[in-house]
């Protein structure tokens, strides 16, 4: 075999490992995240109804909004980050 031959054979081995995909992610793990990551946003969305006209507190409404904030944060920006490594 030549050395043309052989560096071939090894490009051609770095090309298969470029194309090779990730596994993929537990099942288990992202319907545990999606189920935290949503009941989080529905209580935040629950909280923010709580306010009413009658007696507005500014706070409940800023909580709730907090709440739905972190867990748009947390799917869109932590989830990733996390499930990439």
């Amino acid at each position: 075999m030549s050395n043309q031959h052989v560096a071939e054979a090894s490009r051609d081995e770095a090309r298969e490992d470029e194309n090779v995909t990730s596994k993929g992610n537990s099942t288990l793990l992202s319907v545990v995240l999606f189920v935290v990551l949503f009941v989080l946003f529905s209580a935040g969305l629950y909280v923010m109804s709580l306010m009413s006209m009658d007696e507005p507190s500014a706070l409940v409404f800023v909580g709730g909004l907090g709440m739905c904030m972190v867990a748009l944060y947390a799917t869109f920006d932590l989830v990733p980050r996390f499930l990439n490594k």
